[in-house]
C-alpha cells in the first residue's frame, strides 16, 4: 500500500502525523509493540530539513537503547567533540563528550525504514488534519479532562489529502483531483509530531501554538565542504554569534556542511536576502564565510520559539517540536524527541489495549515535564543570552574562569533522564 486511495475508511490503533525523529521513532516503537500503525508526512521522502544535524550523547544512547546504533553507524556520521563559540573575534572552545552529526535527509529516512521494517505503514506526500471533538476547543487541559471519556467516540478521525504537487499532478492528468485527493482514517490514538505550530490541528482551536514575541526565523542549508574551510577543525561544532542571530555549522557525511541558523526577522527584511544576512553574521562574529555557502539552497522556517497551549486531549498526544520549540544548540532537540517517543508509547499501548482514560492526559503532562520541560530550561537561558549578545562577553569570561562549571552544564545537556537510564 503506497497511496491514500488505499487508506479510505481504514481503522488503525495508532496514527502518527509527522515522520521526523519523534514521529518515526513513535511509529517504530508502536509497530514493535504489535499495534497497527500508520505514519504520515506531508513531504516527499527522503527530504532535507532545516535543522541542526547533531546527535548528542543522550540521543545516541536512546538509539542504542532501541537497537538502532548499527543503523546510525551505517549512515557514516561524523564525530564531534567540541563546541567553538565565536563572537566579535572572541573565542570560546568547549570540550564535549563524543557525539555525532548526520544529515536529517539520511537519518529520518533510515528511521522511517526501520519503522516500516517493524510493520508500520508509511505514506508520504500527504497532509493530515485531525477532526475536532467536544473539548478540543477548550484552552485548558484541566477543563478538558473533566469531560467524561465515556461520552467521547472510541476513535479519532484524521482527514488526508494529497500534498500540493500531487494534487496538481492528479488534476492535470485526470481532472478529478477532488475525488482522488481526499480520504479519511480512524485511530484509537493520534500522535501529533508535525513540528512547530502543528498544522494538523488547525481545526482544534484549543491547541494553538503562537510564536513568541521576538521569535527568530530558522534558516538552513546543506552544501559541500571546501578546502578553504579548513579553519574549522575536524570534530568541531562552530557557533557564530552576531547581534542579529547565530548560526551553527557542523560537518556531516559526504564531506558536506550542515548549517542551521536563527535570524532576527527584521534583519532579514532589511537585507532582503538570507544569504546576505548569513554572510553578515559570519563577518560580525569574526570568522570567514564557508566557501560554498554562496551556491547553497537556503531554506527558511516559520518563527521558531513557541509553546503549545495543550499537549494532550481525548485520544490525542503531542510530542517533539509540536509541543513547542526551544532553540537547541548541540543536538538537544533530537534527544528530546527520542526521549519523548520512548516515554509516550507505554501510554499509547495502555490506551489501545485497555481503552482510553482521561488520566492518560494528566500522566503525559507529568511525564513530559519530567523528561523534557525541565531539560529545556538551560537552552531557554542560553537562547535568551544569544538574543542579547551584550550578555555574551561576561558569559565567555565566566566560562574561561570556571571550566569545571562549563563541563557540568555540557554533561547536564547530554544526561539521560533517570527514568530512562540505560544499564
Amino acid at each position: 500500500m503506497t497511496s491514500i486511495e488505499d487508506l479510505d475508511e481504514r481503522h488503525f490503533d495508532v496514527v502518527v502525523i509527522g515522520a521526523g525523529v519523534a514521529g518515526s521513532m513513535c511509529g517504530l516503537l508502536a509497530a514493535r509493540a504489535g499495534l497497527s500503525t500508520l505514519l504520515l508526512d506531508r513531504q516527499k521522502f527522503p527530504r532535507h530539513k532545516v535543522c541542526g544535524c547533531c546527535l548528542n550523547g543522550r540521543a545516541v544512547q536512546m538509539l542504542r537503547k532501541n537497537g538502532l546504533e548499527s543503523s546510525l553507524h551505517s549512515l557514516l556520521p561524523k564525530s564531534t567533540n567540541s563546541l567553538a563559540v565565536r563572537y566579535r573575534g572572541r573565542k570560546l572552545d568547549i570540550p564535549m563528550p563524543p557525539n555525532v552529526a548526520v544529515s536529517r535527509f539520511a537519518l529520518d529516512q533510515q528511521l522511517v525504514f526501520e519503522a516500516v521494517s517493524s510493520g508500520c505503514l508509511f505514506i508520504d506526500d500527504v497532509t493530515a488534519a485531525v477532526s475536532p471533538l467536544p473539548g478540543d476547543s477548550e484552552p485548558s487541559d484541566a477543563r478538558a479532562c473533566r469531560l467524561s471519556a465515556s461520552g467521547q467516540p472510541p476513535e479519532r478521525i484524521v482527514d488526508l489529502r494529497l500534498s500540493g504537487k500531487s494534487v496538481r499532478e492528479a488534476a492535470g492528468v485526470t481532472g478529478l483531483a477532488r475525488e482522488v485527493d481526499s480520504r479519511r482514517v480512524f485511530a484509537k490514538v493520534v500522535l501529533v509530531c508535525d513540528g512547530p505550530g502543528h498544522p494538523s490541528l488547525y481545526r482544534l482551536s484549543g491547541f494553538r501554538a503562537s510564536a513568541a514575541s521576538g521569535s527568530r526565523i530558522g534558516l538552513g542549508a546543506v552544501f559541500p565542504r571546501a578546502s578553504a574551510d579548513d579553519w574549522i577543525k575536524p570534530g568541531e561544532i562552530l557557533m557564530a554569534v552576531a547581534q542579529h542571530g547565530y548560526a551553527g555549522v557542523v560537518e556531516i557525511e559526504g564531506q558536506q556542511w550542515d548549517l542551521a541558523a536563527a535570524i532576527d526577522p527584521l534583519h532579514l527584511n532589511q537585507t532582503k536576502s538570507p544569504l546576505l544576512s548569513l554572510e553578515q553574521l559570519f563577518q560580525s562574529a569574526g570568522v570567514p564565510v564557508p566557501a560554498e555557502l554562496v551556491h547553497a539552497t537556503i531554506k527558511g522556517t516559520l518563527p521558531l520559539t513557541r509553546t503549545a497551549e495543550r499537549i494532550a486531549g481525548h485520544r490525542l498526544f503531542l510530542l517533539g517540536d509540536a509541543t513547542g520549540y526551544v532553540e537547541p544548540f548541540t543536538g538537544e532537540g533530537m534527544a528530546w524527541a527520542l526521549t519523548a517517543a520512548n516515554a509516550i508509547v507505554p501510554l499509547v499501548i495502555q490506551a489501545v489495549r485497555y481503552d482510553w482514560s482521561n488520566e492518560l492526559v494528566t500522566r503525559w503532562h507529568s511525564v513530559f515535564r519530567a523528561i523534557v520541560s525541565r531539560e529545556q530550561k538551560l537552552c531557554r537561558v542560553l537562547s535568551a543570552a544569544l538574543k542579547h549578545p551584550w550578555i555574551l562577553p561576561p558569559v565567555l569570561t565566566m566560562c574561561h574562569l570556571f571550566p569545571s562549571l562549563t563541563r557540568h552544564l555540557v554533561s547536564q545537556i547530554n544526561r539521560v533522564p533517570e527514568a530512562l537510564e540505560i544499564p
